[in-house]
């Protein structure tokens, strides 16, 4: 089979694309060919169809407002991007096109191209973007669904994209015009990662018998890392963003104490936290890790922290932690209890409670059955997670939607 990946990027950024690579090494392993559409960036990944890519753009997180709105015709529905996209249909044929997270870096123009050449498509909900202004329905510390049924002004009012009213706008507007235009009326199945997110978008509108639940999938580390040898501590690994709970972590620290908590990570909180850092001496930041020195501080790690407060699609920091038999103190919220079930594969607590959370933590560090939910885990995510179990079933969903048209 011929597939067409389609994602914003083709670099290394999160857990996106994280799934989005290790499905093409899966799918190329298993005898299909793989082909990508992604903006231009010197940061990319080769590609074989690498040439026909969408010129770059700037919507992240430190591009000025201003920017972004003299960009606000991209932003809304990309030209450049379409056409690349008609470039590429004249040179790569897919059989079928599995779209990830196209953003308002390519935007659904370039869905309507797949759609006008025929090509069926299947898009995996890594967010909840077709419903939500700014994605991953989060605002003011909480989970939000202000703008069910469409109401994407909503998003104004909490300043919910990037914490800029300007850019809410923007987003807001990107929301109608795309609810208008019916940007998603192309996608033949949707794959959920949970069963929380099939839930959650059948809530929203989307017809159940369009979605297929399938986790991503995961596969054990090449080698045994060797266990950072620095003493018992817990450890939080991910983005050092509001939603992941950064603001929860000093004062999980202060409860914990004279156990440590390790940060490992970078993100937009960063400086916050390292200003908290400063009075709590068990607190400790570790930066941004990869390969072996994250493996390392990982295989050492007594238990693992996800304090998350946002509704996660699948949480791969619980699903990494678990594949490493590591037991795993999380918040009970989104796709989270699907992976971490309380007292079998780790404990769970109530959302955004650091107490609460502290003493599940002090619990995992000192309580003897934590090793055996650690174990646990890991059985569970090996087998949930398997990449022929994963492969199977997206070529399972790929011939649906082709079946479909």
């Amino acid at each position: 089979m011929r597939v067409l990946m389609v994602n914003a990027f083709h670099y290394l950024r999160g857990g996106v694309e994280r799934a989005y690579f290790d499905e093409t090494r899966w799918l190329e392993a298993a005898g299909h060919e793989v082909g990508h559409f992604a903006i231009r960036d010197p940061r990319n990944r080769p590609s074989p169809t690498s040439e026909w890519f969408a010129p770059p753009a700037d919507f992240g997180e430190q591009a000025p407002a201003s920017r972004q709105l003299a960009q606000l015709p991209r932003a809304l529905w990309s030209a450049p991007a379409a056409a690349a996209m008609r470039r590429l249909l004249g040179a790569f044929r897919p059989d079928v096109a599995h779209v990830h997270a196209p953003s308002r870096y390519l935007t659904p123009s370039v869905l309507r191209e797949l759609e006008r050449a025929g090509v069926p498509m299947v898009m995996t909900l890594h967010d909840f973007k077709p419903w939500c202004t700014n994605r991953v329905m989060f605002a003011r510390g909480a989970p939000c669904e202000r703008c069910r049924g469409g109401h994407h002004v909503e998003a104004v009012s909490v300043a919910c994209v990037q914490h800029s009213r300007l850019k809410s706008a923007v987003g807001a507007a990107e929301a109608y015009l795309h609810d208008r235009l019916g940007a998603y009326r192309a996608i033949r199945r949707w794959i959920a990662p949970s069963r929380f997110v099939r839930d959650k978008v059948v809530e929203h509108g989307l017809a159940p018998e369009r979605v297929r639940v399938l986790p991503h999938g995961l596969e054990p580390a090449a080698r045994v890392a060797t266990p950072a040898a620095d003493g018992r501590y817990a450890l939080f690994a991910g983005r050092l963003s509001e939603e992941k709970g950064i603001r929860l972590l000093p004062a999980i620290a202060l409860r914990i104490a004279p156990a440590r908590l390790v940060v490992a990570g970078g993100g937009p909180m960063a400086g916050w936290l390292r200003r908290q850092a400063e009075a709590l001496p068990n607190l400790e930041l570790a930066g941004h890790l990869d390969g072996d020195a994250f493996a390392a501080r990982l295989a050492g790690a007594a238990v693992v922290l996800v304090p998350s407060l946002f509704y996660e699609t699948f949480c791969y920091a619980a699903a990494e932690a678990l594949m490493a038999a590591r037991p795993v103190v999380a918040a009970r919220i989104g796709a989270i209890p699907e992976l971490v079930e309380h007292e079998s594969t780790g404990l769970l607590a109530p959302p955004g409670d650091p107490h609460a959370t502290a003493e599940a933590v002090t619990r995992a560090l000192a309580d003897p059955a934590a090793a055996g939910w650690g174990r646990a885990g890991q059985e569970r995510v090996r087998v949930l997670g398997a990449p022929a179990h994963h492969v199977a079933g997206l070529t399972e969903v790929y011939r649906e939607a082709i079946a479909a048209g």
